[in-house]
């Protein structure tokens, strides 16, 4: 029957082939909070420990580098809570569309904050660029900065097992604000050498213009993805490929004209026109636009709502 065109089938074979799909539906994916809380505390507790030692008095630019981490954990905040407001509960006549869009704007203000202390910490680092320090807690800082690279690196190694195609450009995010982190770390480990062993004490001041740089380019780019996602922007041709293989694996004889999507926090909203043979009944049209419903969501996790147009080829 899976060879035979629509054309062939009656409306009792429809009803047949979609009953007949008894495959369990994927559950909803519960991996992707497990790993964001995981980040969540490494990211915390890297932010607490750097912060801690620096206020110490082992190094400024520990204090500067627990606050990259802190911006790390609080991202991954508006992203837990964005999961937790994109459930099928949030959705009502108020909010169709859900509250998931909430996480944009969390992170858009923890972006433009980010800007700002960036500033700050650059016009200060040259301000005080040639004030001379102490160099005696060398070895403290250096292995805290050292501690940091090393928790950053693991985490990493964690997301890099994972395996969560729906939420790919999410992680791939996650990922560079943790590669940002490793850069921040070894500008300070290189930072403390020239200046605690070598006696170079500008080198501690460059290092804190090199990360508020660091910061800067943070913030730019969690403001850039909270627009995108306050704007609507499209998720792309993978997207659009995935889904027209998926609405060609019902038959081949549809023909897949546009696709639409958007997200609303970590849901995914759908709209797909499909050209349909016009000498099919609305009855016949409304089974082919179900079974493609049932066949997307089955399919792709964060898929929260597939609207299927139809038109006559």
């Amino acid at each position: 029957m899976a060879n035979n065109s629509f054309r062939d089938q009656t409306i009792d074979d429809l009803a047949r082939f979609e009953f007949d799909d008894s495959r369990p539906a994927k559950p909803r994916e519960t991996g992707f909070a497990r790993i964001c809380w995981v980040l969540f505390w490494g990211n915390l507790g890297l932010a607490l420990f750097k912060v801690t030692v620096g206020t110490l008095g082992y190094s400024p630019l520990l204090i500067i580098d627990g606050l990259n981490s802190a911006a790390n954990a609080v991202v991954l905040t508006t992203i837990i809570m964005s999961i937790q407001m994109s459930r099928k509960e949030s959705i009502n006549e108020k909010y169709p569309y859900g509250k998931g869009k909430v996480q944009y704007m969390l992170t858009l203000a923890v972006g433009v904050l980010l800007s700002i202390g960036a500033s700050l910490i650059f016009a200060l680092s040259m301000r005080t660029l040639y004030a001379s320090i102490s160099f005696e807690p060398t070895g403290t800082a250096l292995a805290a900065a050292l501690i940091s690279v090393g928790g950053n690196l693991m985490l990493l190694r964690f997301l890099k097992q994972t395996d969560l195609p729906n939420h790919k450009e999410e992680l791939k995010r996650i990922k560079n604000l943790h590669t940002l982190n490793i850069a921040a770390s070894t500008v300070v480990i290189q930072a403390i050498l020239l200046a605690g062993i070598f006696g170079w004490f500008v080198a501690e001041r460059m290092g804190g213009l090199s990360i508020s740089l660091l910061v800067l380019l943070l913030s730019i780019r969690i403001i850039k993805s909270s627009l995108d996602g306050i704007m609507d922007r499209s998720n792309g041709r993978d997207m659009d490929a995935d889904v027209s293989d998926l609405v060609t694996e019902i038959n081949d004889d549809l023909e897949v004209r546009w696709i639409r999507s958007r997200n609303t926090g970590q849901n995914l909203w759908l709209d797909v026109n499909v050209g349909i043979n016009g000498d099919y009944t609305v009855r016949r049209v409304d089974r082919i636009a179900k079974r493609i419903r049932d066949h997307i969501e089955r399919e792709m996790e964060r898929v929260s709502h597939v609207s299927v147009h139809c038109s006559p080829l």
